[in-house]
């Protein structure tokens, strides 16, 4: 079965996306102890708290988003192949 457009694709990625990402961000900032242990003390525990916090944002928002594209490649295949 053929794609014509990119519609599915825009509701499939947005529909599982938040899925991954919501628990992987939680996990991810339960596990680091510069967010979590954090005292903020002094202005730079302020600084640390945000850069750590975007930081695991960005970079677990790509992992969410590579293995959902990833499963909608997946996905594709085994349409083809049936």
């Amino acid at each position: 079965m053929q794609w014509t457009s990119s519609k599915p694709y825009k509701e499939f990625f947005w529909k599982r996306f938040f899925i991954l990402f919501i628990p992987l961000v939680g996990l991810g900032i339960l596990s680091e102890p510069m967010i979590i242990h954090n005292p903020f003390e002094e202005l730079e525990d302020y600084g640390e708290f945000v850069f750590f916090l975007a930081l695991y944002i960005i970079v677990l928002g790509g992992w969410a988003a590579f293995i959902t594209s990833m499963m909608w490649r997946v996905r594709q295949l085994r349409e083809k192949k049936s």
